[in-house]
């Protein structure tokens, strides 16, 4: 047996088997402060042409996460996997920005930057030819999102999936809202950290 490092602990490479049963693709690694102290949270993942997750879809754009907000800065990045084309995706992406759900459709690599307080999302994956990487980075030692369910219509809504968490301050309980299309919630959905 390999003789175990001090600094072992230091070096990530995939997540807890409970959490990748719930995606098709490999999870390189969610870090956050939870994981080390005053770590800012990553996530860090492949993303395909099969849809991940256990919303119960067959085909990427049938259940979104609706739109949200966080107390901290985020940053989306996008990397296409193709070496000799690398602002070519391979896939294309819908995401929507403001509190008017202003729509942006990009086929590049491409990092959107959300500032702290932005209303964002819908992020959508409209198709996938190539699986690309995706990196999320919460510029926060502890991801909270505060849900906009009143800027979507009733029937997007069954569509979406909304968390509330990290709020309190503000009197919002922490909760998530099942989107309706996607069938009966699971009965425990292991958090990525």
């Amino acid at each position: 047996m390999a003789k175990k490092g001090k600094y072992d602990h230091l070096f990530i490479s995939g997540v807890d088997p409970e959490i990748q049963k719930q995606r098709t693709y490999a999870a390189i690694g969610f870090i956050s402060g939870k994981t080390f102290k005053d770590c800012n949270d990553y996530n860090v993942y492949w993303i395909g042409d099969k849809p991940y997750g256990a919303y119960g879809t067959n085909k990427w754009g049938e259940i979104m996460h609706g739109p949200h907000e966080h107390k901290y800065p985020e940053l989306l990045i996008h990397l296409g996997t193709d070496p000799d084309k690398p602002f070519d995706l391979g896939a294309e992406v819908e995401m929507c920005m403001g509190p008017e759900m202003e729509k942006h459709v990009f086929n590049r690599s491409t990092i959107v930057c959300i500032p702290a307080g932005m209303i964002h999302a819908p992020w959508r994956i409209l198709k996938v030819t190539r699986p690309f990487l995706m990196l999320e980075i919460n510029q926060s030692t502890v991801r909270g999102e505060k849900s906009h369910k009143e800027i979507v219509t009733k029937e997007d809504l069954k569509r979406m999936l909304f968390v509330d968490a990290g709020y309190e301050d503000e009197g919002i309980a922490p909760s998530m809202h099942w989107p309706e299309a996607a069938g009966p919630a699971p009965k425990e959905m292991k958090p990525l950290k």
